[in-house]
C-alpha cells in the first residue's frame, strides 16, 4: 500500500495537470513528514512533469499553484527544496510571453481506467463567440457518472449536444465501450478543436472523411450543429441515437427552444425509444427550473440522479457550485 506521503503526491499530480482550482485543493493535507526527495517528487510530478513541459496548462494557474505549494511548505518545513523556488522563478519569467497565447492545455489521467486525455482549450471563458473551447465541470461530472454507470454507453449509439472540446466523450471513448459516438457543437472553432485533440489522444484512430474516424473498430464522428436546424443535419450511416448526452448547456435560457426542439426531434426520430443524460452546473435555480418546466410541456419525464461523490470519483472538478445529473425518458 502507497504510504500517505506518496498517495498525496499522487492526487496532487493529478490535480495540477487538470487545473482543479486552487481553492478546491486541500492543501492542510500536505504530510508534516516529507523527506528531501519527496519535496522533489512534488515538482517532479507536477510542473516538471513531461505532460506539462510538453504542452503546458496555463501559466497563469501554474504561477499561483507553486506560490500556494511554497507558502504551505514554508509553514511546515525549516527548509523547502530549491526546486520549488527554482520552479516557481522558472514560471515568472513566462509570464510576459504567455500573455499573447490564446490557449493552454489540460491534462486529465486515470491509470486505472486507461484513461490519459490531454485537451487544448482557450485561456478565456468565451472565446470566438462560444463558451464551448474550454472544459467545463458538469462534462466532468457526467463522464465520471457514466464511467462508473457504463451499462448505460456500452455498445450503444451516443449523441452530445454542445460536445466542446471533446472532454466527456473522448473520456467514454477511452474506457466505456461506446459502439458509435457522434460528438457535436453549434461553434465550427469547436469542432475543429475536437478534430485536433481526437488526433493528440487517439493514435490509433483512422480518419476515413473529414470528421469521421475508426479507433479499434469504433466509430466516432465530430459535427457542427445549431440545435435549431436539427432536421438538415447529414447523420452518419447506420447511426442511431440510443442516448444523448448535454453538460452545461442549460446556463442561458435564449437558446432553451431551439435546445429542446433539437431533443423532441431526435426523441421523435426514434419514436421515443431513447433516453437522455443532462449534467448541469446549478449557477441560478430558475434557469434551471424553466429548462424542466419545458422538458414537462413536451410530456418529457426527467429524474435526477446522484453525481459521483468526492470520494469515489475518478476525476475532479469544482464543487463550490452544484452539479446536477438528470436522465431524461418519454414514453411513447
Amino acid at each position: 500500500m502507497k504510504d500517505h506521503c506518496q498517495g498525496f503526491i499522487d492526487v496532487l499530480k493529478y490535480q495540477f495537470l487538470c487545473c482543479h482550482p486552487l481553492h478546491c485543493i486541500d492543501w492542510e493535507a500536505i504530510p508534516l513528514d516529507l523527506t528531501w526527495e519527496q519535496q522533489l517528487q512534488l515538482i517532479e510530478h507536477t510542473f516538471l512533469h513531461p505532460l506539462n513541459q510538453k504542452y503546458p496548462i496555463k501559466i497563469g494557474y501554474q504561477l499561483n499553484f507553486l506560490k500556494q505549494l511554497l507558502q504551505q511548505l514554508e509553514k511546515r518545513y525549516d527548509e523547502v527544496h530549491d526546486s520549488v523556488y527554482e520552479s516557481y522563478c522558472a514560471v515568472q519569467l513566462r509570464v510576459a510571453q504567455d500573455a499573447t497565447e490564446k490557449y493552454a492545455y489540460k491534462h486529465y489521467l486515470q491509470p486505472a481506467l486507461s484513461v490519459a486525455l490531454t485537451l487544448r482549450e482557450s485561456k478565456s471563458f468565451v472565446a470566438a463567440g462560444t463558451t464551448g473551447l474550454c472544459s467545463w465541470q458538469a462534462s466532468i461530472a457526467l463522464a465520471d457518472y457514466l464511467v462508473q454507470n457504463s451499462d448505460i454507453v456500452r455498445e450503444k449509439c451516443i449523441l452530445e449536444l454542445g460536445a466542446g472540446t471533446g472532454l466527456c466523450g473522448m473520456i467514454l471513448a477511452q474506457c466505456c465501450e461506446v459502439r458509435h459516438l457522434l460528438l457535436t457543437d453549434g461553434s465550427r472553432e469547436c469542432v475543429e478543436l475536437m478534430k485536433e485533440n481526437v488526433r493528440r489522444n487517439f493514435a490509433e484512430a483512422i480518419e476515413t472523411s473529414n470528421g469521421s474516424y475508426v479507433i479499434n473498430d469504433k466509430l466516432l464522428n465530430l459535427c457542427e450543429l445549431e440545435w435549431g436546424g436539427i432536421e438538415q443535419m447529414e447523420w452518419p450511416s447506420a447511426f442511431k441515437t440510443d442516448v444523448i448526452l448535454a453538460a452545461d448547456v442549460v446556463y442561458d435560457d435564449t437558446v432553451f427552444d431551439s435546445l429542446t426542439y433539437a431533443i423532441d426531434y431526435v426523441f421523435k426520430v426514434k419514436k421515443d425509444v431513447c433516453e437522455m443524460l443532462l449534467a448541469a452546473t446549478v449557477r441560478n435555480e430558475h434557469t434551471l427550473q424553466k429548462f424542466l418546466n419545458m422538458l414537462d410541456s413536451l410530456h418529457f419525464q426527467y429524474a435526477e440522479r446522484e453525481v459521483i461523490p468526492l470520494d469515489r470519483c475518478n476525476f475532479y472538478w469544482d464543487r463550490t457550485t452544484p452539479v446536477k445529473i438528470f436522465h431524461i425518458t418519454r414514453q411513447s
